[in-house]
């Protein structure tokens, strides 16, 4: 059982009595409080003060810090977090795998080898003045270069990946880094320079059609450059003796100091080949050869690259012949040029060849080296027709001897891939003996439709073809 507290008035401190209301002696109202009840508002009050805890000593002491109810992350902002952290990791071994060295080559190599692509990105140089110069345009005469010669391309490439420089003009360097991570590299290319001279003042230089320079008395020539290697086409045009002359030139240039000279001159000089072909002159139509198969020309403005080639029809397609350097040709003392057709023999060729058929044949088929000579060797008809050709001559008693001599190749006429037609003349000449005494007699025939074709390396005989009457006869007696 409780004990109950005792009581004293606030004001005056006299004692009093449980359940009296005002004090007895001076009047002053009292609270009304009991220890049981003290003791319950003491329990109250700590239950319901989260920020109190009870001491050691059974004394009740208030928290510091009010404990926070718990939120649930949004189910977005973990998403979002989850997709950053995917980018930045995909980002990097993107970027990575875009940076790979052997990725960089490729793509430079693909550059340099397709004007269409802008190379300017990747390409650097040591030359200060060629740094400034660096653009997609001025790089496309190296681009232009590599795409006409693809092995070349292929070398570049493969110098590149074993870390030496290709021809002393490329090389690949290290050019800092990308995102700061990833080592970037680029292609570094040495300048070149070209020195441009000519025979004349008043000549005007002009580099892929752009003027950049005129001669003068006292100098002929003009430095050009720093270029970045490559194809160009330089051209000099002045007027000589009230003629406009003009020398172009499609050259590669390399990386360093070259000379090219743009003389202005002109020569004579014949075309030669079949009737009818039509004869191109740097890609242009200049007429076809005469029924002499001919065509000359006098005081013709010469380039250092003037190309010559002609066309002739055939199974309904125009064939074009080996194209010819007509310069080289004059340098060299030639002034007759005639282009001839891949794999169709030259009439050098087709006379040799002819030539060693004919007199083998004579020998009869104990030259088994005679049938080398044809297509099918043996089971050539037109080869076996030619000995019993032959054995008939031998057959004849009025016949002492005899020669074949190909006299002339009138024409060598291309009929298709490795294949010609041949239009020659031989002269036979018979020592003959009769009754009469002895006598020669000369004839020459003309075989219009021969076939040449090419094998492997070696040019053999289809058929020699058909004659019918003598062009001439001559007959000799003793007394002549």
């Amino acid at each position: 059982m409780l004990k109950m507290k005792e009581r004293f008035c606030p004001e005056c401190g006299t004692k009093v009595a449980s359940g009296e209301t005002f004090c007895p002696n001076c009047g002053h109202k009292l609270v009304e409080s009991t220890a049981v009840d003290h003791e319950k508002k003491t329990t109250r009050s700590a239950t319901n003060n989260p920020d109190s805890s009870q001491a050691a000593d059974g004394s009740m002491q208030r928290s510091n810090t009010a404990p926070q109810p718990q939120q649930p992350l949004d189910k977005r902002v973990i998403w979002a977090i989850i997709a950053v952290v995917v980018i930045l990791v995909g980002g990097y071994f993107g970027l990575k795998n875009y940076y790979q060295p052997q990725n960089q080559l490729n793509r430079i190599i693909t550059a340099m080898g397709n004007p269409d692509q802008n190379l300017a990105k990747y390409v650097k140089t040591n030359d200060p003045t060629l740094e400034k110069k660096i653009s997609e345009k001025n790089l496309k005469p190296t681009q232009k270069y590599f795409a006409d010669n693809r092995q070349e391309l292929a070398d570049l490439k493969s110098s590149l990946q074993d870390g030496t420089t290709f021809e002393n003009t490329y090389s690949l360097e290290q050019t800092g880094n990308a995102w700061l991570l990833f080592p970037r590299y680029k292609i570094n290319i040495e300048a070149a320079y070209v020195t441009l001279s000519t025979n004349h003042a008043g000549v005007t230089f002009l580099q892929d059609g752009k003027k950049i320079a005129k001669t003068t008395n006292m100098n002929h020539s003009k430095k050009v450059g720093p270029l970045f290697p490559g194809k160009y086409k330089f051209k000099a045009t002045g007027k000589i003796a009230g003629r406009s002359l003009s020398n172009t030139s499609t050259y590669t240039l390399a990386a360093g100091e070259q000379a090219l000279p743009l003389k202005l001159k002109t020569a004579n000089f014949t075309i030669t080949g079949n009737q009818g072909a039509t004869v191109y002159l740097n890609n242009k139509n200049v007429g076809k050869l005469n029924d002499q198969g001919k065509m000359k020309f006098k005081e013709y403005p010469i380039s250092n690259d003037l190309k010559v080639y002609i066309t002739i029809p055939v199974a309904g397609k125009n064939l074009k012949s080996k194209t010819v350097d007509v310069n080289s040709k004059l340098e060299y003392g030639s002034h007759t040029i005639s282009p001839g057709f891949k794999g169709v023999a030259s009439k050098d060729d087709a006379q040799e060849l002819l030539q060693e058929a004919f007199s083998g044949a004579e020998s009869g088929d104990d030259d088994s080296s005679t049938a080398e000579l044809f297509t099918g060797e043996e089971s050539n008809s037109s080869y076996n027709d030619l000995l019993k050709f032959f054995d008939s001559f031998n057959t004849n008693d009025n016949i002492e001897t005899y020669d074949a001599e190909i006299s002339k190749i009138n024409s060598v006429t291309p009929a298709g891939k490795n294949k010609a037609t041949v239009s020659y003349s031989i002269k036979y000449t018979f020592n003959n003996t009769s009754d009469n005494g002895e006598s020669r007699k000369v004839q020459q025939f003309t075989y219009p439709n021969a076939i040449i074709v090419k094998q492997g390396d070696d040019y053999k005989i289809q058929t020699v073809g058909t004659t019918k009457a003598a062009d001439w006869e001559k007959n000799y007696s003793d007394d002549d």
